[in-house]
């Protein structure tokens, strides 16, 4: 019993420790160097701004608990109740197409989303 709850405590330190966005190589990556993404279309990310599912192939970058806005990282509340990361008031998204750090296959997909690239 007490190897479980130490593994469940540590469990939650780890989740809850994950690093802020961060610039490496001039983009804005998360807590694993993955690329970060912006949506510059009208309104929300919808079926017509993605190939695919929007929401499996972009998901919102979501804060662990503890985490605070930074400069232009700032934190959004999501419809589910959840924290976002923004840069400059955008909201960020992974990319889930990128398989290894410093990819950006989802820089400049259908016109509306880009690598974030600090200013």
């Amino acid at each position: 019993m007490k190897a479980l709850v130490g593994l469940v405590t540590l469990a939650a330190a780890v989740s809850a420790s994950a690093a802020s966005p961060r610039v490496n190589n001039g983009r804005i990556v998360d807590e694993h160097g993955m690329t970060l993404y912006s949506f510059s279309g009208q309104g929300a990310p919808d079926a017509n701004a993605c190939e695919g599912d929007c929401a499996r192939n972009f998901p919102p970058a979501l804060a662990s608990p503890g985490d605070s806005p930074n400069g232009k990282l700032g934190l959004v509340d999501t419809a589910t109740g959840e924290r976002q990361w923004t840069y400059d008031g955008k909201p960020l998204y992974r990319g889930l197409m990128d398989k290894k750090p410093g990819d950006r296959a989802g820089d400049g997909l259908n016109t509306v989303w880009h690598s974030v690239q600090p200013r």
